[in-house]
């Protein structure tokens, strides 16, 4: 079975990695945040938001957290990262209608609120927030989909 094979309905391309993309529930997308030895891990995640902007339809991206803190993360992967960001911020900002991350690591939350309140409003213009399970990350997709007043024909 091929990425393509596992498409939602109205999805227009080919389809992110499965590897890193969950799209059972779009216009909600489930993305990994690599691991440190996952082989294509800043092309795979990347490319595959660039998929998901293609698409030109609201949607929402739900962050599963990798095990390694971010701190971790190869210094050239941070600055091709922000490199892609600053290209792809205004549709990142006209499509993606909010972030949310799951975690039920108190600690790990309590960074990440830090770092949503140091970046929210000043990079993005989406809400951002921290959840700790799939089913509230799916409640806080749907809220923010709504919100932005879009319905997906599913």
């Amino acid at each position: 079975m091929s990425a393509d094979d596992l498409l939602p309905a109205g999805f227009i391309g080919p389809a992110p990695s499965p590897v890193f993309f969950d799209l059972a529930a779009w216009p909600i997308a489930f993305v990994r945040f690599p691991e440190l030895d996952d082989e294509d891990r800043l092309e795979g995640v990347l490319g595959g938001l660039e998929m998901l902007l293609d698409q030109k339809v609201p949607f929402v991206a739900v962050w599963i957290p990798a095990s390694h803190d971010h701190d971790d993360e190869p210094h050239e992967d941070e600055i091709a990262s922000n490199k892609w960001i600053k290209r792809h911020r205004e549709a990142l900002n006209t499509y993606c209608k909010g972030y949310v991350y799951i975690t039920r690591d108190e600690a790990l939350a309590a960074l990440l609120t830090d770092r949503i309140a140091t970046i929210s409003g000043r990079l993005f213009r989406f809400p951002m927030k921290v959840v700790g399970d799939h089913e509230e990350a799916l409640q806080a997709g749907e809220l923010m989909l709504a919100t932005c007043a879009y319905t997906h024909p599913r």
